[in-house]
């Protein structure tokens, strides 16, 4: 609602200051009056059959298809009568006025040029910019901001039987204040749905403040919902809502959000939420915000929190099953520093494990710092230098916690030989501990020392060639193989702590073999990927392979699994198999065959009896404006087997969606999603019903959107 009456009230001051302000040409008949000086530089031409001008009177009279133009402009109408003493305007018969598509409809229209006041008698406006359609038995401009509309009507439908319209008996607008309605009805079909004796709306030309529109769901687990927020503008780099959460079986909710640009570099959002439970039996909140800012030149401060009462309030409340899925909550603040060729960062890290109901024994990186610098070149880039320095104090209300300090000085050398690309490159790793037990309320130290060696010799053969199948046009084909080896003399000492996986590097002396295949399309615009195929394995040259994650350069294990190299609470499970000197055969491929058509696939092979570990096979595809397909199976040995199904597509007034979650380990569906929506030209309809097991809940919304007016999304989303 509000979208239209700012574009209203900037159509009706547009139309007050089109009309001429000084006249000069010659009466005649059948022809060009002449050129009238606008308001501004641009001239203004006027049409009619009769032309006459009173000089006594000073008034100009134009009679039959009288046409007036003024740029894109152009006022039409069957006869004109302009005052210049009184800068009064009169208009009748067939009144119309456009404006680069905007355009109004009247029998009559009267304007004083001098007041900016005036009216229009049995008025249409159509505004093209949201297909808007406004009539009123009268139009009237009372003031200098304020306006009144008698027996009035709007929609975004067509005029001719609306889908659906307002209409209000007596509408009282001011300008960059409030708009006030008597007898408002709105109409479905010309049938009545509701009445409101009286009414109230603000009418701003920037954001405004206000109630939103409610939200409702009906859910098997938590009952009736009801959600009512205000968003409340309080200046042009700042804003806030607040809202009432009422769950039937819960009780109240109450929450609001804060956000702020005040400038490019100093912007935010913080927003909280809290409960009293009738069904958890406690109060429980949660406060989620993040906060950037530059200090000076080049200090950067950043944070990020997501703080939650306890475990379970993520999945009872979280708005989609991608976030209820979430296991662990990570808040963290950071500064940061850049030197010339080095980059210093200090971090604070809070980590809420929502597996366990008790997070003391879950460790805290307070702080964590890092130093580290670039690659500098020695003897004229014969071999280059760098170093990585870490400090983290981890802590934790129970159990054993420790100081680690990590120095890494690395140095490597590339060459290059008849097309074999060499690196050699050596890391030095010197790291303490300071260890403070609980049981013995004293402190120790402990340190390692130990040495990486790496090589590295790869080669890279390449060719162009033109394909004639699908129209590919020019193609380049690129082979890879490589070898990798790596050796470390002695495995980090078993009585030192333990918080992820840098305190454990294990003895080594392994190499690894790749092949890699990469296919690229030329295209006049652009180079487009075709395929990718990697293939590695890792074979240890002195024993059995250590249980690590080091050897996997595809990242296949820790993709499937969706852990990452630092964890809080345990370590990664290994892509390779105890007491065997052969890893698992890590293996990538991923086609692009067409521009909207891909299929990927990540698949890691025990040779030592397992067999498949995991896998991952993802097809997509998308049609422009009629529908897409996305098919994902996903397989880690022992822990998931299960595919995910999202359809959609639309055909004329009709949308459609469905997702679909399968797991076949347990039998059993996991999540749901069907949404329909019907969207003719100026409203829409949205129909969902969702079924999640994380948590066991079914529920179904409602969506109604009146185009230009509100778009209320009730309903849709991912479960």
């Amino acid at each position: 609602m509000k979208i239209f009456f700012k574009s209203f009230f900037l159509l009706i001051i547009v139309w007050v200051f089109l009309m001429p302000l000084s006249v000069h040409g010659q009466v005649g008949k059948m022809g060009k009056m002449g050129e009238i000086k606008g308001v501004g530089s641009t001239p203004v031409d006027i049409y009619a059959l009769i032309l006459e001008y009173n000089k006594q009177e000073n008034v100009y009279i134009a009679r039959g298809q009288v046409e007036i133009k003024e740029g894109l402009r152009k006022l039409t109408a069957d006869y004109v009568r302009y005052n210049k003493e009184t800068e009064d305007v009169y208009a009748e018969g067939n009144v119309i006025f456009q404006d680069q598509g905007d355009v109004v409809h009247s029998e009559k229209m009267y304007l004083n040029l001098f007041d900016k006041k005036g009216t229009i008698e049995k008025g249409r406006i159509f505004i093209k910019q949201g297909n808007f359609n406004v009539t009123g038995d009268q139009i009237k401009k009372v003031g200098e901001n304020e306006y009144a509309i008698t027996n009035g009507e709007f929609t975004t439908c067509d005029l001719e039987k609306p889908a659906w319209k307002f209409s209000a008996r007596d509408i009282g607008i001011t300008v960059n204040g409030y708009g006030k309605t008597k007898g408002t009805r709105f109409y479905i079909l010309d049938y009545p749905v509701f009445y409101l004796p009286y009414g109230a709306f603000p009418v701003k030309t920037e954001r405004q403040s206000g109630l939103l529109m409610p939200e409702l769901v009906t859910s098997s687990r938590d009952g009736i919902k009801i959600k009512q927020s205000y968003y409340w503008a309080i200046s042009k780099d700042k804003d806030a809502t607040f809202f009432t959460h009422y769950i039937q079986n819960r009780g109240f909710m109450f929450g609001g959000e804060f956000r702020y640009a005040l400038r490019e570099d100093l912007k935010g959002g913080w927003q909280a939420q809290i409960i009293s439970d009738r069904d958890y039996n406690g109060t429980r909140y949660q406060i989620k915000g993040r906060h950037e800012q530059v200090i000076g030149q080049d200090f950067t401060f950043k944070t990020n929190i997501d703080y939650v009462s306890d475990k379970d309030f993520i999945k009872d409340f979280a708005p989609t099953v991608v976030l209820r899925s979430e296991n662990v909550l990570k808040s963290t603040a950071y500064v940061e520093k850049p030197f010339a060729k080095s980059l210093m960062t200090v971090e604070a890290a809070y980590f809420r494990n929502l597996i366990v109901r008790d997070n003391d024994r879950t460790f805290q990186y307070l702080p964590h710092a890092t130093f580290f610098t670039e690659s500098i070149p020695v003897m004229k880039g014969r071999f280059f230098i760098d170093l990585q320095t870490n400090l983290t104090a981890f802590t934790r209300p129970a159990g054993d916690t420790f100081t680690r300090l990590g120095l890494e000085p690395r140095i490597r050398v590339p060459y290059s030989w008849k097309g074999v690309n060499f690196l050699l490159s050596s890391t030095f790793y010197e790291t303490a501990y300071l260890i403070n037990r609980r049981d013995t309320e004293g402190s120790t130290t402990k340190n390692r020392q130990t040495l990486k060696l790496e090589g590295d010799a790869n080669i890279q053969l390449m060719r162009n060639y033109q394909a004639g199948f699908l129209k590919l046009g020019e193609m380049q084909s690129v082979i890879k193989p490589q070898l990798k080896y790596t050796f470390v003399p002695n495995s980090s000492p078993s009585d030192i702590p333990y918080a992820d996986p840098y305190d454990r590097i294990s003895q080594t002396n392994a190499v690894t073999y790749s092949f890699s295949h990469y296919l690229n399309v030329f295209t006049p615009s652009a180079v487009r990927e075709l395929s990718i195929f990697e293939i590695e394995q890792t074979y240890g040259l002195s024993g059995p392979l250590p249980s690590a994650v080091a050897y996997n350069s595809l990242g296949v294990q820790q993709q499937l699994t969706g852990l990452s190299g630092y964890t809080a609470y345990g370590t990664l499970p290994a892509t390779t198999s105890s007491g065997s000197r052969f890893s698992d055969v890590n293996a990538r491929l991923t086609l692009h065959p067409l521009k909207d058509l891909s299929y990927t696939n990540q698949t890691a092979w025990n040779v030592s009896g397992l067999g498949l570990t995991t896998m991952r096979n993802t097809f997509a595809y998308t049609k422009q404006k009629s529908y897409f397909i996305n098919l994902t199976h996903n397989y880690t040995q022992g822990l998931a087997n299960e595919t995910l199904f999202i359809v959609g597509g639309q055909y004329k007034m009709f949308e459609g969606r469905m997702y679909m979650r399968y797991s076949f380990k347990d039998q059993d569906w996991i999540d749901t999603l069907y949404q329909l929506v019907y969207r003719p030209k100026c409203w829409a309809l949205t129909l969902t019903l969702v079924q999640s097991k994380r948590p066991n809940d079914t529920t179904f919304r409602i969506g109604i959107d009146l185009a230009g007016i509100t778009t209320n999304q009730l309903g849709g989303g991912t479960p």
